[in-house]
């Protein structure tokens, strides 16, 4: 229960053959930092243009061992490691990088015979934060280690990625490791729990809200759970700004999410930074197909079916953790950067100390997620398939992970 609430062929000659070589005006020079090694070039040196900065494209893919290709007859690149890749067209702000199109603040410039293209563009699909140190004019790179909860599920040709969400996230977690964003884009369908960027009307909000998480029987919050929660749940409102009484109309299980939310956003933590919504908006953004595992009705009403007993306790056992540093977010997020299975683990466990919380959110849902999931694998189109659900979801003995292994799928952590 402690954890329960807590919830990035060859270039011979290239450049000098490369026709329309401008020369470049003066401009302020950018020292760029891996870790605590300063970056060379070989071929010209980085600098700004309209706030961006513009690095040498060969001497820094290279350097992260890339293997490079030019297209004269269209003036692109073409770079590639293992799955990761670019394509760059001279002077065309369109780019792609790992199989993703990508519009550039800066096109890509030939500059005294050496391509030219945006740090972070680059830096980012690559793998690695971009940090800005303005005393000393230097970018500062570090590689992006947060490895997360990723699978790719096989059988008869067909294939499934699954990928373990944190709902809640905030800026460390990204850039996303690359490789989730190559699969990602060579899938043809995004699936989610719920899709929670998709608009949802005042009616149908209200709808929903009245339906299920506001009291219809003349009772208020104080009437469902102990005095002693309630007066300290009105001091942990009163403290962040609201109304002591801001609560009081919601069921128990809303409060709690509620509740749960605003710790999060406390942290640093937001639902707009999550796994989930990364992804769905890409998805929105290029027109993918959005799946839904579930539906928000599903969901709610689950929640909505929580005993008196329950929700109560999970309103004091939030409000009495609130301000634990050990019982937060950040505790979740770290677990899933690390991709730690051994602490999943343990939250598991956790959650297991109350049977109801763990059967309703976790083990019956996964049952149905999982039958969703045995029908992609089973697409007579072979269409692939990039499925996610929090990380909850994947692993222990009820977990969608251990459940196909069982079934004969063959699975890989990625």
């Amino acid at each position: 229960m402690k954890k329960l609430t807590a919830l990035l062929l060859s270039f011979v000659m290239l450049f000098v053959f490369a026709t329309g070589a401008q020369a470049q005006a003066a401009a302020p020079s950018v020292n760029i930092m891996l870790g605590e090694k300063q970056l060379t070039f070989d071929n010209g040196q980085p600098f700004f243009e309209n706030a961006t900065t513009l690095i040498p494209v060969k001497s820094f893919l290279e350097g992260l061992d890339y293997k490079l290709s030019w297209e004269a007859e269209t003036s692109t690149l073409h770079a590639s490691k293992g799955e990761l890749s670019f394509a760059l067209r001279r002077d065309n702000n369109q780019a792609m990088a790992n199989d993703e199109a990508h519009q550039l603040t800066v096109a890509p410039k030939i500059v005294n015979g050496t391509l030219y293209a945006p740090l972070r563009f680059l830096a980012e699909n690559a793998g690695y934060r971009v940090g800005w140190d303005a005393k000393n004019r230097a970018a500062a790179l570090e590689q992006q280690d947060s490895k997360g909860f990723f699978w790719k599920v096989e059988k008869d040709g067909s294939v499934v990625y699954l990928l373990g969400s944190i709902h809640h996230g905030n800026d460390k977690m990204y850039p996303m490791r690359p490789e989730m964003n190559v699969a990602y884009a060579n899938s043809d369908y995004l699936v989610v729990e719920a899709n929670i960027a998709a608009p949802m009307d005042k009616q149908k909000i209200a709808e929903m809200q009245k339906k299920y998480m506001l009291y219809d029987d003349n009772t208020t919050l104080a009437d469902h759970i102990d005095a002693k929660t309630y007066a300290k749940l009105q001091d942990i409102l009163k403290e962040n700004g609201a109304p002591e009484t801001a609560y009081d109309p919601l069921k128990a299980w809303a409060a709690y999410l509620n509740l749960v939310s605003l710790k999060s956003a406390l942290e640093g933590y937001g639902g707009g930074l999550g796994v989930d919504m990364y992804f769905l908006q890409k998805a929105l953004a290029t027109g993918k197909s959005i799946l839904e595992m579930e539906s928000h009705d599903f969901q709610y009403s689950m929640l909505n079916n929580f005993s008196d007993e329950l929700t109560a306790s999970l309103v004091k056992q939030t409000v009495e953790i609130f301000y634990q540093p050990d019982n937060s977010v950040e505790t979740m997020a770290d677990v899933w950067l690390a991709g730690d299975e051994a602490a999943l683990m343990t939250e598991l466990t956790g959650m297991k100390e109350i049977p109801e919380f763990y059967k309703a959110v976790v083990k019956d849902r996964n049952v149905g997620m999982i039958e969703k999931i045995e029908g992609y694998l089973g697409d007579e189109n072979k269409e692939t398939y990039f499925v996610i659900a929090g990380y909850f979801h994947m692993l222990g003995e009820d977990g969608i992970v251990t459940k196909l292994k069982e079934k004969g799928y063959t699975i890989t952590r990625l």
